[in-house]
C-alpha cells in the first residue's frame, strides 16, 4: 500500500472516530442537558401548581383548579399536568375527586413514599418527560401546610404529574450534531487535501526512485529523480542521483576499457551483468593462462583448447590445424598429429596452407554469417545448414594453428558471443603455445645433430630408459647396431671436410630410409652411427646390416666438387637383453663386435658373442 494511501486511511479513520466521539458525546450531553432541563420545568411547574392550590384554599377558589391546570398546557413543551390526593386528604375532606383520576401505580407508589419519580419515553416518532412530584406537609415555610391539614409533619398531601415533550429539544440536538459532524467533516476534507499536497512529493519521489532501482537491478542507470523541493525529500532526489552519476562513471570506466581489451562487439545491456561477466571472463582467462603455462607440452594446451571450446562454448564439432614448415597437420583432441585432414576443411590445405583464409588473412573467419567466405571450407558439404568459425593463433608472428568451430546457423548469435570471449583465450593462449614451441625447439635442437638432422647421443642418453622399460615390460627384444664409415679419415683428406660431410649425411639418410619410422638412428660420433631396432632379436638386424651395407657398397656418393665416390660400412650387432641386462653393456658388446669386423677385413657385418668380449680383453 502506498504511504499516502495509508496516512489518508490513518486520517480518515481518525477523523471519522473523532466526529463519532464528538457525536456521542454532544448526544450524552444534550440528553443530559434536557433531562436536567426537564426536571427543572417539572419541579417549577410543581411548585407553580402548589403555590396555586394553597393559595385557592386560603381563597376558598379551590374548585378552580381544574380550569388553572389546563391553562398550563399553554405553557412551551408542557404536554398535560394532573394531581391526585392522597387518602389522608380524602379521610379529612372527603373523596371528592371533582374529575381527578384516579393515581396509576407510579403515582401510587409516590404517594405512598414520598419519593419524587422521574421517567424520559422515547418511541419511533416522540420522545417526552414524565415527572411525579409528591406533596409533602411541612409546618415550615409560608404557608404552613398542618394549619389547613390534620397530618403529621412529612405526610404525603398529594402528587402531580407532569409530561413534558422532548421532540423540539431532540430537533435541536440533531441539528446541532449533524452541524458539527459538518463542520468538522469540511475541516477534516481540508486537512487531507492540504496533507496530500504535503505528501505528493515524497510519493512521486518514492515512485521514481522504485524505479531508479528495478532499472539497476537490470543494469540501467540513467534514470534520473526530479527534485521538487528544499527538504528531506529533495535532498534524498539529489543524493540519489549522485548516487547514480557514481555507480555509472565506474561502469563505463570498466567496461569500455575492457571492452577494448577484449575486442567485444556484442555488449549486454545491463551493465552489471556485463561487468561482471568482464570480470568474471578476466578472471576465467587468468585462470586459463596460468594452467597452460604450467603444462609441461603442446599437446596438452592443445587439448585444454579443445575442452574449452566444447564446455564452455558448447560447440558442436572442433578441429584444430598446426602449421608448420609449409604444412598444415591435423591435431587431435588427445593433442597429438593425426594422419587426415581438418573434416571441415579441403584436403588441399594440408600441403597448401595459402589456401586456409585464416591462415592466409591472419584474421578470424565468420563462417556463420557467409559461409562462402573460405574457398577451402568443407562444412557445408557435410551439414548444408551449418556454418563455421575459423580462429588463427599467431606464432613469432605468422600463423601457428588455427582452431575450427563448426556450429548451426540456428546457433549463430550465441556462437558469435562466445567467439569473441574464445578469441581472448587464444590471444593469451598465443604466446604461451609460441613459448612452448620455441622451448621445444630449443630441446629439439639440442638433441638432435645438426648436420644430419638425427638423434643424438644425448636424446639417447635421456629417452632410452622408457624404451628399455617398455622392452622389458612387454618381453621383448632390441637389436643394437653400431655403424662405422670405413677410412673415413682418408676422404677428409683426400677431398676436404666437405667432401666427409656429404659423406655422413649420404649414409644418414639412407640408414633411415633402410629402417623403420619407430627405429631409433643416432649419430653417436663423427663417423660412427648407433641403430636401435625396436622389437627386433638380433639375428633380424643382421639381415638389416647387411641390406645396408650391400646398398652402400654399390651406391655413388655426390661431393661438393661435383665428383662420385664409393664408401663402405662396418657394423657390430648386439642383442638387449638377449647378451646383456643393461642397455649400455649392449652398447658395449655391439662396439666390441664393430671393432672385430674391422680387425677383420671391414665391410661387414658381425654379432656379437663372448668370445669377442674375452679376445678384447686379451688385446
Amino acid at each position: 500500500m502506498r504511504l499516502a494511501t495509508k496516512v489518508s486511511a490513518f486520517y480518515l479513520a481518525a477523523t471519522a472516530t473523532l466526529v463519532l466521539v464528538l457525536a456521542a458525546v454532544a448526544l450524552v450531553a444534550f440528553r443530559a442537558f434536557s433531562l436536567t432541563a426537564a426536571t427543572a420545568h417539572a419541579q417549577t411547574t410543581a411548585e407553580i401548581v402548589r403555590v396555586y392550590l394553597t393559595e385557592a384554599m386560603l381563597l376558598g377558589t379551590i374548585g378552580e383548579r381544574q380550569r388553572f391546570l389546563d391553562r398550563l398546557r399553554d405553557v412551551q413543551n408542557l404536554r398535560s399536568a394532573h394531581i391526585v390526593r392522597s387518602p389522608l386528604v380524602d379521610r379529612q375532606f372527603g373523596k371528592n375527586r371533582q374529575g381527578e383520576r384516579e393515581p396509576d401505580a407510579i403515582e401510587q407508589r409516590v404517594l405512598e413514599t414520598g419519593k419524587s419519580y422521574f421517567e424520559t419515553i422515547e418511541t419511533l416518532t416522540e420522545s417526552y418527560f414524565r415527572a411525579t412530584i409528591p406533596y409533602v406537609a411541612s409546618a415550615y415555610g409560608i404557608p404552613n401546610c398542618l394549619q389547613c391539614h390534620q397530618v403529621a409533619e412529612g405526610s404525603v398531601l398529594g402528587a402531580i404529574t407532569v409530561t413534558i415533550d422532548l421532540n423540539v429539544l431532540r430537533q435541536h440536538a440533531m441539528l446541532t450534531i449533524a452541524a458539527i459532524v459538518a463542520i468538522i467533516a469540511l475541516f477534516a476534507v481540508s486537512l487531507l487535501w492540504l496533507l496530500n499536497r504535503l505528501l505528493h512529493p515524497i510519493t512521486v519521489t518514492a515512485d521514481e526512485i522504485t524505479e531508479v532501482v528495478h532499472g539497476g537491478v537490470e543494469g540501467r542507470f540513467d534514470r534520473r529523480i526530479a527534485a521538487r523541493s528544499g527538504d528531506e525529500t529533495g535532498r534524498i532526489a539529489r543524493e540519489v542521483n549522485r548516487l547514480l552519476d557514481a555507480i555509472s562513471q565506474a561502469l563505463a570506466q570498466i567496461n569500455e576499457p575492457i571492452a577494448r581489451v577484449f575486442g567485444w562487439r556484442h555488449q549486454q545491456e545491463n551493465q552489471l551483468q556485463a561487468a561482471v561477466h568482464a570480470v568474471e571472463t578476466m578472471a576465467a582467462i587468468a585462470h586459463f593462462k596460468q594452467t597452460i603455462e604450467e603444462d609441461r607440452e603442446i599437446s596438452e594446451i592443445y587439448r585444454r583448447l579443445y575442452r574449452l571450446a566444447r564446455d564452455t562454448s558448447a560447440v558442436a564439432e572442433v578441429s584444430l590445424l598446426e602449421c608448420q614448415n609449409g604444412e598444415m597437420r591435423a591435431i587431435g583432441d588427445d593433442g597429438m598429429a593425426q594422419t587426415r585432414c581438418c573434416p571441415g576443411c579441403d584436403p588441399e590445405i594440408a600441403a597448401s596452407p595459402e589456401l586456409c583464409r585464416a591462415y592466409r588473412t591472419e584474421h578470424w573467419v565468420d563462417g556463420l554469417t557467409d559461409p562462402s567466405l573460405c574457398s577451402a571450407e568443407a562444412v557445408t558439404t557435410h551439414h548444408p545448414d551449418w556454418g563455421y568459425l575459423c580462429f588463427p593463433i599467431r606464432f613469432s608472428g605468422q600463423v601457428g594453428a588455427v582452431l575450427q568451430w563448426r556450429v548451426p546457423r540456428t546457433q549463430q548469435r550465441e556462437a558469435l558471443e562466445a567467439a569473441e570471449r574464445f578469441q581472448r583465450y587464444l590471444t593469451e593462449a598465443a604466446p604461451v603455445l609460441e613459448s612452448k614451441r620455441l622451448l621445444a625447439q630449443l630441446k629439439e635442437s639440442a638433441l638432435r645433430d645438426p648436420m644430419t638432422g638425427l638423434c643424438n647421443r644425448r636424446f639417447l642418453e635421456e629417452s632410452i630408459d622408457l624404451l628399455v622399460s617398455q622392452t622389458l615390460r612387454n618381453q621383448r627384444h632390441l637389436a643394437v647396431m653400431m655403424v662405422d664409415i670405413d677410412f673415413f679419415k682418408v676422404v677428409n683428406d683426400t677431398y676436404g671436410h666437405d667432401a666427409g660431410d656429404a659423406v655422413v649425411r649420404f649414409i644418414a639418410k639412407l640408414l633411415q630410409e633402410s629402417v623403420r619410422t619407430s627405429d631409433w638412428v643416432i649419430r653417436y660420433g663423427g663417423e660412427e652411427f648407433l641403430v636401435v631396432l625396436v622389437d627386433t632379436a638380433a639375428e633380424a638386424a643382421i639381415a638389416v646390416a647387411e641390406k645396408i651395407r650391400s646398398q652402400l657398397e654399390k651406391s655413388a656418393i655426390p661431393l661438393p666438387q661435383g665428383q662420385t665416390i664409393q664408401k663402405t660400412l662396418s657394423v657390430g650387432v648386439a642383442d638387449f637383453p638377449g647378451d646383456g641386462d643393461a642397455f649400455w653393456q649392449v652398447v658395449k658388446y655391439a662396439d666390441v663386435a664393430l671393432y672385430h669386423a674391422k680387425e677383420t677385413g671391414r665391410n661387414r657385418v658381425v654379432r656379437f658373442t663372448p668370445e669377442l668380449w674375452h679376445e678384447k680383453e686379451q688385446y
